[in-house]
């Protein structure tokens, strides 16, 4: 997800990505990843605050420099 730079910091992003979170709860998912770019800082911090936790990514878009995941088991379970 992108948002233009006139529609951030309003709390937009942070609405799309529960949204997101919760269909794939919807659906059955127990994991979600994603990338993400080092300079979009705003954007690691909202994930990081979700839960999500960085690791390798094997297959990193070209835009991208970072990835993360998030497993919803561990959000259970703490």
């Amino acid at each position: 997800m992108y948002l233009q730079k006139t529609a951030r910091g309003r709390g937009h992003g942070k609405k799309l990505l529960e949204h997101a979170l919760d269909r794939a709860r919807e659906r059955g998912f127990s994991r979600v990843t994603l990338e993400t770019a080092a300079v979009l800082k705003e954007a690691v911090k909202l994930y990081q605050k979700y839960g999500f936790r960085s690791f390798p990514g094997q297959h990193l878009a070209t835009r991208c420099d970072q990835a993360f995941y998030l497993d919803f088991d561990d959000q259970q379970n703490q």
